[in-house]
């Protein structure tokens, strides 16, 4: 089934909803960023200002909207809300959309979704904590072989692949910590590298590293040249170099299939 077994609505007009969808869900991965890390409720607890405590009004939670409105401050205590909180709703929605634009299929598409959702907290709890929860990457996980399993059918290959990288990326950073004295990556790092295994055919897989390493290159020198910083959160690159796999799957097949 697809989007146009629904309604008669073309296509830009689900792209529409996507992108409104993806800012309310935008909303959503910036309190679950925010509160996962830190133990807190992200289910049933009202969104408050970290600053002053202060339980937020529908008015102040409209995704992107409230930001501008109330000049990136809280309306009560006048402290800074960061732009994350923004960049994040619009990153999901423009996700959103290039989901709807590329996969009109509902199955797929629901997992793509719920996939964005995974990968971008992941991406911003890392970037934050330098960590990465396993409940989420238990989700991810299990999105990616449900993707798999309707897209090419060859799921048991898959979680094979997958398992001898995961394991391969776990032996590296373990070795890599008793030689070096510091793991080249995290273990959390090693289970998001099994997933795209899990989730990708090996043509794509190809691609997906050749995209991830030259990205976490990038960041890498980029962050020792700004910061100094030696060591780098490598899952955000990880998963923007998976989705863009994901979603453009077909055509990165076609392109590796003309070499």
């Amino acid at each position: 089934m697809t989007l146009a077994d629904i309604a008669d609505v073309p296509q830009a007009a689900w792209v529409v909803i996507a992108a409104l969808l993806g800012l309310i869900f935008g909303s959503f991965v910036t309190a679950l960023s925010y509160r996962l890390p830190r133990g807190e409720d992200f289910v049933n607890a009202r969104s408050k200002c970290p600053a002053c405590g202060t339980s937020l009004a529908a008015r102040d939670l409209i995704p992107v909207v409230s930001w501008i409105f109330n000049r990136a401050r809280c309306r009560v205590c006048a402290s800074v809300v960061s732009v994350r909180y923004p960049l994040t709703e619009i990153l999901m929605a423009v996700l959103f959309t290039s989901a709807v634009w590329h996969d009109t299929r509902l199955a797929e598409l629901g997992l793509l979704l719920l996939s964005a959702v995974i990968m971008v907290t992941l991406a911003i709890i890392d970037l934050e904590t330098r960590r990465l929860p396993m409940s989420l990457l238990a989700i991810l996980a299990l999105a990616c072989a449900l993707l798999r399993w309707f897209g090419s059918g060859d799921l048991a290959h898959g979680l094979i692949i997958g398992a001898l990288i995961a394991g391969l990326g776990l032996v590296t950073a373990t070795a890599t910590r008793i030689w070096l004295g510091a793991p080249i990556i995290g273990a959390g790092d090693a289970y998001a590298l099994g997933i795209a295994g899990l989730a990708l055919p090996w043509a794509v897989f190809d691609v997906f590293l050749a995209m991830a390493g030259g990205l976490g290159l990038a960041l890498g020198v980029g962050l020792r040249v700004v910061r100094g910083e030696r060591m780098f959160p490598f899952a955000p690159v990880m998963f923007a170099a998976l989705w863009f796999s994901l979603v453009f799957q077909e055509q990165l097949i076609g392109l590796v299939a003309e070499l």
